[in-house]
């Protein structure tokens, strides 16, 4: 399972603003796994499994569909992912639910309102927790893997937009 984070963490590294809908996916489902497993933390494992697909396939149905309300939803994933993973780390089981919907609110807001700048950010955020948290390395090593992590996602998201907005104004010949 660690390896298919991290695969999913370099996918979201690089292609988050690019495959927005397979953004949308991915977060759904990595905040379906965290979400269910503390949830339903007495449920075998295929529940939260199934959990977790209906939540990434939602995702990728609205990215689809409705991009507008997919992008607010790809930043409430984000931020209740990312709230879901700093609550582990500093406060007890009970009180991670409410961190989920701060920080799910928190990203569905930032993500409606700047969209391609907050998709990237939020991409890489989550990316970059998701590598961090599979590779179980230590506290100072995770701050530093992490920020550099989402600095070259951001850097190369940012060069892949660039090059196809100028792609789009280049002249036809």
């Amino acid at each position: 399972m660690e390896l298919f984070k991290i695969i999913l963490g370099v996918i979201l590294l690089v292609f988050g603003r690019k495959l927005f809908w397979l953004f949308v996916a991915i977060v759904g489902f990595m905040v379906g796994m965290e979400l269910v497993a503390v949830m339903l933390a007495d449920q075998p494992p295929w529940i939260v499994l199934l959990v977790a697909l209906g939540a990434g396939l939602l995702g990728a149905l609205l990215a689809v569909f409705a991009q507008r309300v997919a992008f607010a939803l790809a930043g409430f994933y984000a931020g209740a992912y990312l709230a879901l993973i700093l609550a582990q780390s500093f406060f007890p089981a009970g009180d991670r639910l409410v961190f989920f919907a701060v920080g799910g609110v928190i990203g569905g807001v930032f993500a409606a309102l700047v969209v391609d700048q907050t998709i990237i950010l939020l991409s890489c955020l989550v990316g970059a927790g998701a590598i961090v948290e599979a590779l179980g390395i230590g506290k100072m090593m995770s701050i530093i893997v992490f920020v550099v992590l989402v600095a070259t996602g951001a850097w190369v998201q940012a060069r892949l937009m660039k090059r196809s907005t100028h792609n789009l104004n280049a002249p036809k010949v």
